[in-house]
């Protein structure tokens, strides 16, 4: 399985007040615009530490059955220290790969999604991290359509 990085895009403040009133010389501004509010702006929602945090899509299906399907947008905070339960994307063997970070007895190990493949233990310092993923994001298709062709896509 691959991974496609993706570059971040800066991210937009919300509008100052000249970006949303546009008053003529004649009449005066609505009372309503006072309670205007500011347009929603996802990237202020979805990043925490913009330094840190690293958009990818994820390419294959072996977290499916995870809900982590084909082209999902994947964002990767690569500040946080992983816990158990946390999806990670992880190098292994020179590749970028996503596995779970899961506690068996007093260890912590990185499990595949698929339980028939083996987990591979790590520690606190592992220098196979790449980063945490925060969010996962995919289109709801309707029933019966494939998740990675959206009937809202481009």
């Amino acid at each position: 399985m691959s991974m496609t990085p993706i570059a971040l895009a800066a991210s937009t403040s919300a509008p100052t007040s000249g970006d949303t009133l546009t008053r003529g010389a004649s009449g005066f501004p609505s009372p309503a615009d006072d309670y205007r509010e500011a347009p929603l702006d996802l990237h202020h929602h979805l990043v925490r530490r913009p330094a840190s945090t690293f958009f990818m899509r994820l390419e294959g299906d072996d977290h499916r059955h995870a809900g982590l399907y084909h082209g999902d947008l994947l964002v990767i905070d690569r500040a946080i220290s992983p816990r158990p339960g946390h999806w990670l994307v992880v190098v292994i063997d020179g590749e970028l790969s996503v596995l779970r970070l899961e506690r068996r007895a007093a260890r912590l190990y990185l499990a595949p999604s698929r339980p028939d493949l083996a987990t591979m233990p790590f520690e606190a310092d592992d220098n196979r991290l790449w980063g945490v993923i925060c969010y996962a994001i995919h289109a709801l298709p309707a029933t019966g359509e494939e998740p990675a062709s959206p009937p809202c896509s481009r």
